[in-house]
Order: structure tokens, then C-alpha cells, then sequence
């Protein structure tokens, strides 16, 4: 009897800790958007109809979607970066393709790149430590010429450091190298035309049924090419 005991306690023990002890994070996060406009021309309606006042994330440990509640002539607009692959599939929902685009090719100029120790602010009850990003477009014909982004992070929502390394895009897999977790709030600045907030209303650790990651069998998947 006292066997068994034991027995039934190292199974309950090895469930759980397979259930909840997953070592990076699975799950799916909503988020709120609100806007600034730098420009008298560039209204924060059609910033928010464009562009959405939210997005839910859904995240696997290599890959990650994000859906925002955009209203314009497209519909909601779908974003999966899938890491391995080295691709991001773009989707809108009246739209009969989906666009794949190979990440990594942009070549900005990077001004700074600083882990705060100061700048914290309080997401969903907890401080959250915060970096910023700022960098010069390459593309001459960028609709913006300097962005500037803050990101704060919670070390709790961990991620996988190599699954982003060549995730360059927005220098974001310096961001991953350091704070090793999911951003949960962003300000970002599209110099000269906008600010935005992006802030994480509800963060539900869970897992994500990769189903979510299939692409729409009814569309044209089309490769874009991006320039470097």
C-alpha cells in the first residue's frame, strides 16, 4: 500500500508538472489600441478603422498570430509569423489571397537600443520592466522617417531566445535577447504622422491548437518579396 501511494504521488506530481510546466509561454493575449496623431492629416478615426483598437495574440513557443479588429474596405486583418520557417503570411478577411513575405531581409538603421532601469509601468497589476527601440528606415519611400518604441515586458511570459534570433525585423530579436519574454505593452511612435499604445487587457496561459496555424485552403497564398 505504501507503494502505491508513492506511485500515485510521483504520477500526480509528473502530470502537473507537464501541464504547468511548460517552459515557455503558450497561450493567448488581448490587447487594447489607442492613438496620438502627429499629423492634422492622418485623423485618429481612420487610424483606429485602418489599423484597429484591438488585437488578440495567439502564441506557440516558434510561431505566433495576431488578429486586429480592422474595419476598413479588407476587413479584420490576420498576421502569423511563423519563426522557423523564416515567413509572415498576412491575411485580410475580403481578400481572396494571403501574402508570404520572407522576414529578416530589412536592413534599418538602429539609433538606440537600451534596457530601462527606471522607466517601469504597472500592466495588469504587476511592473513591468521596460526597453526601447528607436531606428531610421532603410526603404526611401518609408511612410514614416524615425520610429520609437518603449516595450514593456514581464519575465513571467517567457520566450524562446533562438526561436526569434532571426527575427530582425523592428531589431526585435534584440528585444527577445534581452528581455526574454513577450512585450505586453507598446508605445510606439511613427514619426511624423503617429503615436500608439498597444496594453494587454487579459493574458490566459493556455494551449493554442495549431489548427489556428493552418492557412485558408480557399485562398492564393502569394510570395512578396521585401526590400532589403
Amino acid at each position: 500500500m505504501c507503494n502505491l501511494l508513492k506511485l500515485q504521488a510521483f504520477l500526480l506530481l509528473f502530470l502537473i508538472s507537464n501541464i504547468w510546466g511548460q517552459e515557455y509561454f503558450e497561450g493567448e493575449i488581448h490587447y487594447t489600441i489607442t492613438y496620438e496623431t502627429l499629423n492634422k492629416n492622418v485623423p485618429i478615426s481612420y487610424l483606429e478603422t485602418e489599423m484597429g483598437r484591438t488585437f488578440s495574440a495567439y502564441i506557440q513557443e516558434n510561431r505566433y498570430i495576431m488578429v486586429f479588429d480592422t474595419e476598413g474596405q479588407n476587413g479584420w486583418t490576420k498576421i502569423m509569423v511563423a519563426l522557423e520557417e523564416g515567413y509572415t503570411y498576412t491575411e485580410f478577411q475580403n481578400s481572396d489571397t494571403i501574402a508570404k513575405t520572407k522576414f529578416g531581409l530589412e536592413k534599418n538603421h538602429l539609433i538606440n537600443f537600451q534596457r530601462n532601469k527606471d522607466l517601469k509601468k504597472q500592466v495588469l497589476n504587476e511592473i513591468c520592466e521596460s526597453i526601447t527601440i528607436s531606428y531610421q528606415p532603410s526603404d526611401p519611400n518609408s511612410f514614416y522617417t524615425t520610429f520609437n518604441g518603449t516595450y514593456y515586458f514581464n519575465p513571467k511570459y517567457k520566450l524562446n531566445t533562438k526561436s526569434y534570433e532571426h527575427y530582425t525585423d523592428g531589431f526585435w530579436n534584440l528585444f527577445v535577447n534581452e528581455a526574454q519574454s513577450i512585450s505586453i505593452r507598446n508605445e510606439t511612435e511613427f514619426y511624423p504622422l503617429f503615436k500608439s499604445v498597444q496594453e494587454a487587457t487579459s493574458i490566459e496561459p493556455k494551449e493554442i491548437s495549431d489548427e489556428m496555424f493552418e492557412l485558408n485552403p480557399s485562398k492564393v497564398v502569394i510570395e512578396k518579396n521585401t526590400p532589403k
